[in-house]
């Protein structure tokens, strides 16, 4: 297992385990996989009977992935490559809905992609908890151009830093173009015929500043476990176990005003426009 971090890896990884162990899945899916280090490659080497599928739109995440060392029980494909038929006992979509334009009809087609008796595991941010809020100020002091000169003077002084984690998730650029209250996400599960199993927070606190501020096991611990006792709006990320309802409860989700404007934003500080 993976070392714990302000974002809460090893947390997420046990949450997944859990999940494995209850349910005795044959065969796992990992969408949005990216470079596999820090889902799917740790996961197949814990559970070397299960059979991982990586997949990713990201040509150079799967790449890089296919050249980590692997088991024999996890493959890496594009995101087109899975076949259309294909069923999986348990479907992983950890940090990936709130990359995409449609959510409700993500949730749909991976339904569509479960056995019938299988589980989803979601895994999001808050879009109004602390990493997002944080995210937020970066994203300004980005176009500003103060971050820069910020860094600039610290590698002067200091010289370069390093990184938080040596592990690279992934290797899209794909900012965040959804921004879920949990009514919201809750919501979006409830109109795509799926219904919630288990939630649990993640984190508190994470991104920019905190990366600095919570390290080392005792703090990173730490903040996982404060997650747990805090009301769920204030973690920056939360996790669901969901399976098939049957039922579709009517919502159409819409962006609203402060997820336009991040968006907007987002696509800005990553060149996107």
């Amino acid at each position: 297992m993976l070392n714990e971090n302000a974002y809460g890896v090893r947390k997420r990884l046990l949450f997944i385990a859990e999940t494995i162990e209850l349910a005795r899945p044959q065969s796992v899916l990992d969408i949005g996989c990216g470079s596999g280090q820090l889902v799917t490659i740790p996961l197949a080497a814990k559970y070397p009977a299960v059979n991982f599928v990586g997949a990713d739109s990201d040509r150079k995440s799967i790449e890089a992935a296919r050249r980590c060392p692997a088991t024999r029980n996890v493959r890496f494909l594009m995101a087109e490559e899975l076949g259309a038929n294909e069923r999986y006992d348990l479907i992983i979509a950890s940090e990936v809905i709130e990359h995409v334009e449609t959510p409700k009809e993500f949730l749909e087609d991976l339904g569509r992609r479960l056995k019938p008796d299988g589980r989803i595991i979601l895994t999001l941010p808050n879009g109004y908890g602390p990493f997002e809020i944080a995210s937020l100020v970066e994203g300004c002091l980005k176009l500003s151009g103060i971050l820069r000169a910020v860094r600039s003077v610290k590698r002067l002084l200091w010289g370069y830093p390093g990184r938080i984690a040596d592990l690279v998730d992934s290797y899209a650029v794909s900012p965040h173009v959804n921004f879920f209250s949990l009514g919201s996400i809750r919501s979006v599960i409830a109109a795509s015929t799926l219904r919630e199993v288990k939630f649990r927070p993640r984190t508190w606190l994470c991104g920019l500043g905190f990366d600095h501020l919570i390290r080392g096991e005792r703090l990173t611990n730490w903040n996982a476990d404060i997650a747990d006792k805090l009301p769920p709006w204030l973690a920056s990320d939360w996790m669901f176990v969901l399976e098939p309802a049957g039922l579709r409860v009517e919502y159409l989700y819409q962006r609203g005003l402060y997820a336009k404007l991040r968006r907007y934003l987002n696509q800005n500080t990553w060149g996107l426009r």
